[in-house]
């Protein structure tokens, strides 16, 4: 039965794989925005995510955001989207933001699209830049972000639920394999 018991909390172990991955979209390498000249859309990817919308509504500029090492600004009236890379759910709990000029001040409405085609709206007066926390966001697969006033956006708070790896599954197949071996081998002894 020990080993019985071993074998099980070995399989476990060996096959164990994260379920979820927490994320920071934080805007710290500008360079890795692409920009489509026929359509005019623009495709920021980081961590995971990936942001787009018009090319000439949003950028991401160096100096800015809450660490001041990169941030999006959003120009006034844009909409940009945001999904997860391999277009999975992913949850969504916080953001820096903040009005480019806080003496203007700017709003940001946030749409929440979730799995089931529901949506979730919620609406933030911004002035100077600063961390909102919101109640989390699970199932998304998409969020919006649309501008009135140009703001700045940083560090975008999201969950991503992440598929096993295949050395993850062949672990797990592994180490359930070697549990079959050690259950079989207890059966034939007492016998």
């Amino acid at each position: 039965m020990k080993k019985l018991l071993g074998a099980l909390a070995a399989a476990l172990v060996l096959g164990a794989s994260p379920v979820a991955g927490a994320a920071v979209v934080n805007f710290d390498n500008p360079s890795l925005i692409d920009i489509d000249n026929g359509s005019g859309r623009a495709v920021y990817r980081e961590a995971g995510f990936r942001l787009d919308g018009e090319a000439a509504g949003f950028l991401t500029i160096d100096g800015l955001g809450s660490a001041f090492s990169g941030a999006l600004v959003l120009i006034d009236g844009s909409t940009v989207s945001l999904r997860a890379d391999g277009g999975g759910p992913f949850s969504f709990s916080s953001l820096v933001a903040g009005a480019l000029d806080p003496e203007a001040g700017a709003t940001l409405s946030i749409t929440g699209i979730f799995g089931d085609s529901s949506r979730r709206d919620t609406m933030l007066a911004l002035a100077d830049l600063g961390t909102a926390t919101l109640p989390m966001w699970t199932g998304l697969t998409e969020l919006r972000f649309t501008a009135d006033g140009d703001l700045v956006l940083d560090d975008i708070g999201l969950d991503a639920a992440q598929v096993p790896e295949p050395a993850s599954i062949a672990t797990l197949l592994l180490g359930i394999g070697m549990l079959a071996g050690v259950r079989r081998r207890a059966v034939r002894k007492a016998s």
